[in-house]
């Protein structure tokens, strides 16, 4: 039962990071780069997947930790665990947010 839970997991986890990378397939990345707005386009493509990473993450993590409070039956272990869990998750929310804002800041510098 453990071996299954595990397997529908990761079938899980995939399934959420597979689709935000389905979806920006559609993108072109330029294969070569002769002006500078070429390097502005290939650094907003590389910080919207970061973006698209970190967000389907955060999201696993806090279904993950919704879960385990939901299963912590009142266990102070557990829910402090599950309290980290979503601050972690709270974390990696920040940093998606966090290195969308640095790409602008950067083309903002660059031009």
């Amino acid at each position: 039962m453990k071996k299954m839970k595990k397997i529908v997991s990761i079938l899980f986890l995939l399934a959420i990071v597979a689709v935000p990378l389905a979806v920006s397939a559609q993108q072109t990345i330029p294969t070569g780069i002769t002006d500078p707005q070429q390097i502005i386009n290939t650094i907003e493509s590389i910080g919207n997947w970061i973006f698209s990473i970190f967000l389907a993450l955060a999201a696993v993590f806090i279904l993950l930790a919704a879960f385990k409070f939901l299963t912590a039956s009142g266990d102070a272990g557990k829910v402090g665990e599950a309290k980290q869990s979503l601050v972690y998750a709270l974390v990696g929310i920040a940093v998606a947010v966090l290195a969308k804002g640095l790409v602008s800041l950067v083309e903002n510098f660059l031009l």
